[in-house]
């Protein structure tokens, strides 16, 4: 996919530092969310759209072709790619400054405008079709969630929250709920990547609730839903691939 609209590209230059990585030096799934995360309110803020509104994930998509090792330099760039009523949808790819990575990652992220203060959804403002062009209205976007209820006999186990995983708005930060993937192939999938994931956001997690996960695997599917009570607040579908990473490229624990 190539950028849509008026053509705007945002881009960040990243460096996978050793906080980044797990202890084979792979950059980890939720530092790799950081960076989306962090290319996407720094677009946001470079708009300079009307104050009072903000944005928040509702759904994302990774296809993982490598994932960088230590000291890796990286292009980390950014578009608009489609738009819904309240929502509008985010492409961003990482690469490789260097020769032979091209195209590391590819996220497609729903972020649905709300008003900072209520936290309700919002029209996307024309100020936002100004900056990102008019031709985004002909990619629409769905922001309906498709994961699958957790079984009913699953095992639930807490999550133990950190202060550190609390963010400005009072919720589990986005890019923490990748940790229990991490957890899983460092324990249980030492020769497995990860080559195609998606999560999904309803409520998130406040930082005064407790939360229980439940994880399903299923050949080469691993499932993980986050719970408040009978309350799925948030899940991740990932799809593993099989023996390690390439030496010096990508590595697995």
């Amino acid at each position: 996919m190539t950028p849509t609209g008026d053509g705007r590209v945002y881009e960040m230059r990243q460096r996978v530092r050793l906080g980044d990585t797990t202890a084979s030096g792979r950059l980890r799934l939720d530092a790799a969310a950081r960076y989306l995360q962090d290319v996407a309110a720094d677009d946001s803020a470079d708009a300079a759209l009307p104050a009072g509104r903000g944005w928040v994930l509702r759904r994302m998509n990774l296809d993982i072709a490598r994932l960088p090792r230590l000291d890796t330099d990286l292009d980390v760039r950014t578009w608009c790619s489609g738009v819904g009523g309240r929502w509008a949808e985010r492409t961003t790819v990482i690469a490789g400054t260097a020769p032979g990575l091209d195209q590391l990652l590819r996220a497609r992220a729903v972020w649905v405008s709300v008003d900072v203060e209520t936290r309700a959804p919002v029209a996307l403002a024309p100020e936002f079709f100004a900056v990102y062009g008019e031709s985004v209205r002909d990619h629409r976007v769905s922001a309906r969630l498709t994961h699958p209820r957790p079984p009913a006999d699953a095992i639930r186990i807490p999550w133990p929250r950190r202060s550190s995983d609390i963010d400005v708005l009072g919720h589990i930060n986005n890019a923490v709920y990748w940790v229990p993937i991490e957890d899983w192939l460092r324990a249980r999938g030492a020769t497995r990547t990860v080559a195609r994931a998606s999560i999904e956001f309803g409520a998130g997690v406040s930082e005064d609730e407790e939360c229980e996960i439940t994880t399903v695997t299923s050949g080469a599917e691993i499932r993980v839903w986050f719970r408040v009570g009978d309350d799925v607040r948030a899940s991740i579908v990932a799809e593993l691939g099989n023996g390690p990473s390439e030496p010096g490229v990508a590595g697995t624990e």
